[in-house]
């Protein structure tokens, strides 16, 4: 259910690092490489609005005060959640911590913008899903439009998992016919993690923001 963090690391984070240098549409803090002497002017202390997507906070607050960012070519890999409870818990983790981010009367919002606008699509998300299910059950609601963004839209979400699905597996370890039964699986787990999203989504806007849940990731 991970897989569309793929393509949203060899895309949009990776685009922005090599094309503008700065964390415009969002920062993911897994594996970063920061100098000391920026990390100790900016600090991880940010108080609670800081603490719950203290990477978030991190980038924003290091591009308002002139930081450059880039792109360190290379694989690492990162465990997933082990379980869809830790799964749930994590994402809406995740969006609390950068809807508090958004919100900070601390950092302006021309360095938060476009961060604001990722995480409103995101939130608004169960919108999307609500009409496709409306149309896949009353076809006769929808207009010409409609449908195509429709389609659209739908055609991005499983090309991001079909793309990190194609690059978390490899041929040479598993074979191509476990790689290519990985692959359709990925693809058919697709929906479950939309729904499983939806509903991160859902507690994010109705439980305490300010409670930090940690993913077990040991074996």
């Amino acid at each position: 259910m991970d897989l569309s963090r793929v393509a949203d690391d060899l895309g949009k984070i990776r685009f922005q690092f090599k094309c503008f240098h700065k964390p415009v549409f969002s920062w993911k803090g897994s594996y970063f490489v920061c100098r000391v002497k920026a990390e100790r002017s900016l600090s991880f202390d940010h108080g609670l609005e800081g603490s719950i997507a203290e990477d978030c906070y991190f980038a924003v607050n290091a591009y308002r005060c002139g930081h450059t960012f880039d792109w360190i070519e290379g694989q690492m890999w990162e465990e997933s959640p082990f379980t869809v409870s830790d799964f749930i818990e994590q994402r809406k983790r995740w969006m609390q911590g950068i809807h508090l981010v958004v919100h900070s009367p601390n950092l302006p919002l021309r360095y938060k913008l476009f961060v604001a606008m990722s995480h409103y699509a995101w939130v608004t998300s169960i919108l999307h899903k609500t009409l496709f299910v409306v149309l896949y059950l009353k076809p006769h609601y929808s207009n010409y439009w409609m449908s195509v963004l429709n389609a659209f839209v739908n055609a991005v979400i499983f090309y991001t998992f079909i793309f990190g699905s194609l690059k978390s597996f490899s041929v040479q370890k598993i074979g191509v016919k476990r790689y290519l039964l990985y692959v359709l699986g990925s693809i058919l787990a697709a929906p479950m993690s939309l729904i499983v999203e939806t509903i991160a989504v859902f507690l994010g806007f109705t439980t305490n923001k300010y409670m930090f849940y940690i993913v077990k990731k040991q074996m």
